[in-house]
């Protein structure tokens, strides 16, 4: 009688798994996990490859990077691990254990975890430690098998494997299917798999008949979600934010969305189906044995037979808890956002009352328009917009570049050419450089940030494409003794009475 794996632990795992690149495997653990967030579900996204591509498609610098996933590997049983130094938080209710180029030397025959007797556990070991911090945690496996993807194996829950509607991801999906088959039953556990149908597009008859082969060779292990393609989502992780964040009314978003809702109802249920043998067997999809010697990653054969299927493993639910977040996001992180699409609404003239969008831009298509309002939280201050990054700013926007204090909080604006990826660093947030990040406006070529902070001197710096500097539209600025200059600012009701131009103009409230 096999042993139910997790059982009486609250955390949930899925591993995001295809060997073959240009899938939307990072892409959709990215997005998938940020949209299980949204849903209140508390994630952990781990990434376990080498290439760190989580870290930057969310705007997190490797080179801040102190500990990664693979030194909590090695130290999980043998030291304790600082979730600290570990954990970093992306967006509110996901947090990233982050991977480093280093881990691809992990498993090589002297990287440390090979010489290891418990190897293939060491990532569960890692993940027990936060079984009451997390409701589900997403892992995005490396392109490749090896010990690093043993690891995410014995850890899951369930497998998710995305498929490119192509020819070539098509021929390899069966191979995929059973290459999870065979290392499973190497590690003696029995997995759920299902396949996410991604970069579709649906107006490409030979991609629609590539997604019904897909659907006709595995039936009911295709999620009915498909994941379309779209330009945004390769735009969104440059910007190094998830799709909800850049653009939610986007295709991309809508997608994820319904995947993201698809993936908590199966977690929170998981109905009686057949597990990975008993679903997919030793056959192709067509009725065609394959040998596991074809599967094996070190070419060795393998017995072939299917095994009997086992009792399916307890399932514990995923569901929402009332207990505290691991990093609660400030309450002046939700007011600036409010405060920032307020502010766009009314500099622009426009409300959403009067149907016209916060700013120009294309008129949404019918796949885009299809997103119930209240699926996805309005917290973004970014809209759809297809044109290309502006390279100076609009002539009405100049006299804005710098801080001011405005009715609706303190308004920092930089132009858009100063750098991809601006974050504010302050004390009041712990001079981190993720947590207050500025969001483009491309109709006037600016990046901005508005922060409602109390009455005070505030002393702060940008941190532009992972680089501090002081604000260069700033003059007023201190340096310490260690040569660090800040910029200043003074919050108060005099500075606000003082300007009270320059709060209307900011507000957008001018006569135009």
């Amino acid at each position: 009688m096999n042993t139910p794996r997790h059982a009486g632990l609250i955390m949930r795992t899925i591993a995001i798994i295809n060997q073959k690149g240009g899938c939307g495997k990072t892409t959709t653990a990215i997005n998938l996990a940020a949209m299980l967030a949204r849903r209140g579900q508390r994630t952990l996204l781990v990434d376990m490859d080498p290439q760190s591509h989580c870290a930057a498609g969310l705007g997190i610098p490797e080179q801040r990077i102190e500990t990664d996933i693979g030194d909590a590997m090695l130290a999980a049983g043998v030291r304790s691990i600082d979730p600290a130094r570990l954990l970093w938080r992306a967006v509110r209710n996901l947090d990233l254990a982050p991977s480093r180029m280093k881990l691809a030397g992990l498993e090589a025959a002297r990287g440390g975890l090979a010489l290891l007797p418990d190897k293939d556990k060491r990532l569960s070991l890692v993940l027990s430690q936060f079984r009451n911090d997390y409701d589900v945690a997403c892992i995005d496996c490396p392109p490749s098998i090896g010990l690093l993807t043993f690891n995410a194996l014995a850890a899951a829950d369930m497998v998710l494997i995305p498929v490119e509607t192509s020819f070539f991801s098509l021929q390899g999906a069966t191979k995929q299917v059973n290459t999870v088959k065979t290392l499973a039953k190497r590690l003696g556990i029995h997995l759920p798999v299902w396949l996410v149908a991604t970069i579709h597009e649906p107006t490409n008859a030979v991609a629609n008949d590539l997604l019904d082969e897909l659907r006709r060779r595995f039936t009911d292990r295709v999620v009915p979600c498909v994941v379309r393609r779209d330009a945004r989502l390769r735009e969104a992780a440059s910007y190094g934010q998830t799709i909800a964040d850049y653009a939610f009314e986007s295709t991309g978003a809508a997608d994820y969305h319904q995947l993201s809702g698809w993936i908590a109802d199966k977690l929170a249920s998981m109905p009686s189906v057949p597990l990975l043998d008993d679903a997919i067997g030793c056959l192709d999809g067509q009725g065609h044995d394959i040998a596991d010697h074809d599967l094996h990653p070190h070419g060795a054969s393998d017995d072939t037979a299917c095994p009997a299927p086992s009792t399916p493993s307890v399932q514990v639910a995923v569901g929402h808890h009332n207990s505290p977040e691991v990093k609660p996001i400030s309450r002046a992180e939700d007011v600036a956002r409010r405060a920032q699409e307020f502010l766009r609404k009314i500099t622009l003239g426009r409300t959403e009352s009067q149907g016209a969008p916060l700013l120009p831009g294309p008129t949404p298509t019918a796949t885009q328009a299809h997103v119930p309002s209240t699926h996805l939280i309005k917290d973004t201050t970014l809209t759809l917009i297809d044109e290309p990054r502006p390279t100076h700013v609009h002539p009405s926007a100049e006299a804005l570049l710098g801080v001011r204090e405005t009715s609706q909080g303190v308004l920092f604006v930089q132009p858009m050419t100063i750098g991809r990826v601006v974050a504010l660093a302050a004390e009041f947030n712990n001079w981190s450089t993720t947590s207050n990040t500025f969001k483009p406006n491309h109709e006037l070529g600016v990046l901005e940030l508005c922060i409602k902070l109390p009455p005070g001197k505030l002393l702060y710096r940008l941190v532009v494409d992972g680089t501090w500097t002081a604000d260069p539209h700033n003059s007023n600025r201190e340096t310490n003794q260690s040569g660090d200059t800040k910029s200043v600012f003074v919050i108060g009701p005099q500075e606000r009475d003082q300007q009270p131009a320059a709060d209307r103009q900011a507000a957008g409230v001018s006569a135009r």
